[in-house]
């Protein structure tokens, strides 16, 4: 595949098959996805790789009790309260694999570059047949002290991006969007 047919057909996958992504796997896509561009060249990313079914079972629970419990302070997720209070939504579709990428905050630029560095797995990963979700939910605890302790991610990053990941159960039709708007093109 190459990387016009990726962008043309890649999708937020919501849907995986049981076969697990290997660390060979990951592996790959994460090394592909440090080649982003990177502001001062300072490379300011991090991962935490998540892949024990239960822990992610129990972050989604954990995830949409203190959204729930918080709503005030998470007014973007005001939208999606009747799927948090549904028993059987998932936060992360029930993946096996959920990647988190976190970006060191002495780079003015981490958001960007770790922004960049997940736009690339996303189209490595479409092109090995493994399908990808942006999860807005996870920030609600990814950036909490006791869960970058327990995984060893150090104070200074601070969470950019997770990712549901996992081998693409069904096909999706390619990904329709609205005319782009040019504001000025002289």
């Amino acid at each position: 595949m190459d990387i016009t047919q990726a962008i043309e057909t890649r999708r937020s996958i919501r849907s995986y098959t049981e076969e697990p992504v290997t660390k060979a796997e990951l592996e790959k896509l994460v090394d592909l996805a440090i080649k982003a561009p990177t502001g001062s060249g300072m490379e300011p990313w991090g991962f935490v790789v998540l892949q024990d079914r239960q822990e992610i079972d129990e972050l989604s629970e954990r995830i949409k009790k203190k959204v729930l419990d918080h709503l005030e302070e998470y007014p973007q997720f005001a939208q999606y309260e009747s799927w948090l209070r549904n028993e059987h939504y998932h936060i992360f579709n029930k993946a096996g694999t959920v990647l988190v990428i976190y970006g060191d905050e002495h780079s003015p630029w981490h958001v960007y570059d770790c922004s960049l560095v997940a736009g690339n797995i996303m189209l490595a990963a479409q092109n090995d047949g493994i399908g990808c979700c942006w999860i807005g939910f996870a920030e609600a605890l990814f950036n909490d002290e006791d869960f970058k302790a327990a995984h060893h991610v150090p104070g200074n990053f601070h969470l950019v991006a997770t990712l549901s990941m996992g081998h693409t159960k069904v096909p999706v039709p390619p990904c329709t969007r609205k005319a782009p708007v040019f504001f000025s093109w002289k």
